[in-house]
């Protein structure tokens, strides 16, 4: 706190703690990186931007996607991810954590509304495909992701009462033609025993 105070009243250092790095820019130029520690500045010369380098958590809101075959399902997601190069995570992109969130709706939204209704659930190799599209983000912005996960996958309440009558037709497809070959019941009364 005492370091804080100080810092606002002379302007003189800059206070990085464990778990940050800062980017120096020397007459708005970026000329490096310094670790946690204090470190001196000349106040109308230099500037540093802080950002923590420790993984952090970003949560996607659950948003409405359409698969291939019509059915809807709501996703939520989540990612874990840790600036490793702060250069470029400060200078090839204006806000870090926007700009992830927006470049990862795009891509959950490109990859489950490429699914179907048998592949949806695979759900290793839908995470499989979103870190593979995440991977020139990584290299471009200098970050790296740890882990990506669903945190919500459900299916609408439409699209439960369409599997749902599916299912029902299929058992009862399944039923008639088990009347009417193994049991050898005609057509009307295999119809009728399943009604």
């Amino acid at each position: 706190m005492f370091m804080e105070i100080m810092q606002a009243i002379t302007g003189i250092f800059v206070v990085v703690y464990d778990g940050q790095h800062a980017l120096k820019f020397t007459l708005g130029r970026a000329t490096g990186v310094v670790g946690p520690g204090v470190n001196f500045k000349w106040p109308i010369i230099q500037r540093f931007r802080v950002v923590d380098t420790k993984d952090t958590t970003l949560d996607l809101e659950p948003q409405i996607i359409q698969l291939s075959d019509d059915l809807v399902y709501e996703v939520g997601a989540k990612v874990v991810y840790q600036i490793v190069d702060v250069h470029k995570a400060l200078i090839e992109i204006d806000n870090l954590v926007v700009g992830l969130k927006n470049r990862l709706v795009l891509i959950v939204q490109r990859v489950v509304r490429a699914q179907n209704r048998q592949s949806v659930r695979e759900m290793g190799k839908m995470i499989q495909a979103v870190l593979q599209e995440l991977r020139p983000v990584e290299e471009q912005w200098g970050v790296k992701i740890h882990e990506f996960g669903f945190s919500t996958f459900s299916p609408s309440p439409e699209t439960l009462e369409i599997t749902q009558l599916r299912k029902l037709a299929e058992e009862k497809l399944h039923l008639y033609q088990r009347f009417r070959q193994d049991l050898g019941l005609g057509e009307e009364a295999a119809v009728a025993l399943i009604s």
